[in-house]
């Protein structure tokens, strides 16, 4: 009976002993094909915007992490106003090996869906999307995240029949 109880502890133990090890050889070798986005992954970030009409300070706070396998890159933000944070998007990176390409997924506050690619294009990434509301309508946009050293821009662009226009464009800073 002592010996099948140690036999188990054993096995747990060196079960536990691979698992570890593994997820740590794992987390140390991210996609090399989501390398364009690794730069969101170094930092949190925050972006200023302006002040509600009601006065209220307004920013986003923006955190990436690498996957414990290093296979996709999660995202986080959140909404501070007046120093209150209210949830913005959960969402993931990853690659599509059978498209070729990084395609993303953002889930917001109220259950809409955000799903689309990105693609590098020069020194930009264009993200190519479509919102799906919690009542199922959708609407296509464009975004062009352009990094710098310690910072980056998001400019968003709705699409529709005569083209693109621009709706926001923030920079992103490395949050102090």
């Amino acid at each position: 009976m002592k010996l099948l109880y140690l036999l188990r502890i054993s096995l747990v133990l060196i079960l536990l002993g691979w698992t570890t090890l593994h997820a740590a050889s794992a987390a140390g070798s991210n996609s090399s094909q989501l390398q364009p986005l690794a730069f969101l992954a170094t930092h949190e970030w925050q972006a200023i915007l302006p002040d509600s009409p009601q006065g209220q300070k307004m920013k986003i706070h923006s955190h990436c992490t690498w996957s414990s396998n290093g296979q996709a890159i999660r995202i986080f933000s959140e909404f501070i106003t007046d120093g209150k944070a209210r949830p913005y998007i959960d969402g993931l990176y990853a690659w599509d090996p059978q498209q070729k390409v990084i395609v993303f997924w953002y889930v917001d506050a109220q259950g809409g869906l955000t799903k689309g690619t990105v693609k590098m294009e020069g020194g930009t990434l264009m993200h190519e999307f479509e919102e799906l509301s919690g009542d199922g309508k959708s609407a296509a946009y464009l975004a062009k995240i352009t990094p710098h050293e310690d910072s980056w821009d998001n400019e968003i662009f709705a699409r529709n029949s005569e083209g693109l226009k621009q709706i926001v464009k923030v920079r992103y800073e490395i949050m102090k």
